[in-house]
């Protein structure tokens, strides 16, 4: 896989630095560049690994949040099964 490039993504910084939010609006903007059709094919193909980089990021840094959650609400994960426990 292809190294993490701030520039090319359009970001201000290294990929762990970034918020979710700022990772989100990077990913949109690569992938908008990538729709617009009017960049080449080696820069289209750049930018989609950066896009990768920048959503596996993302799914990590939203995973973690949701982990966190479950941890300080226990029963969520088990909510489709009914109403959590009351204390």
């Amino acid at each position: 896989m292809a190294e993490f490039d701030a520039q090319l993504a359009g970001v201000g910084g290294p990929i762990e630095d970034l918020t979710f939010e700022e990772l989100l609006a990077a990913l949109e903007r690569v992938t908008g560049r990538l729709a617009s059709g009017e960049i080449g094919i080696e820069a289209a193909a750049n930018l989609y690994e950066q896009a990768e980089i920048l959503y596996n990021a993302a799914e990590a840094r939203l995973a973690a949040v949701e982990a966190r959650i479950a941890k300080m609400k226990p029963g969520t994960a088990k909510a489709a099964d009914g109403p959590a426990p009351r204390s």
